[in-house]
């Protein structure tokens, strides 16, 4: 686990920890998945896309991880 800090031209800066964990090289393209409070990142290098998610409908209130990641006290 990282603390990361969003700079003033809202870019994130990932440490050599995260880095040696994903992977993750300098020119590599990233899909960014967010949701409520976050955003996960997936490399696209050496994956093939046969579809689109055109009119992809998530409601994230509805995921069964929802219940755990935005649990209201």
């Amino acid at each position: 686990m990282s603390l990361l800090n969003v700079d003033e031209k809202n870019r994130v800066l990932l440490d050599k920890n995260v880095l040696k964990v994903t992977g993750f090289k300098k020119g590599d393209k990233l899909v960014a998945i967010p949701f409520k409070g976050g955003v996960t990142l997936v490399n696209v290098k050496n994956k093939s896309f046969v579809g689109s998610l055109t009119n992809f409908k998530f409601k994230e209130e509805n995921h069964e991880g929802s219940n755990f990641l935005f649990r209201v006290k």
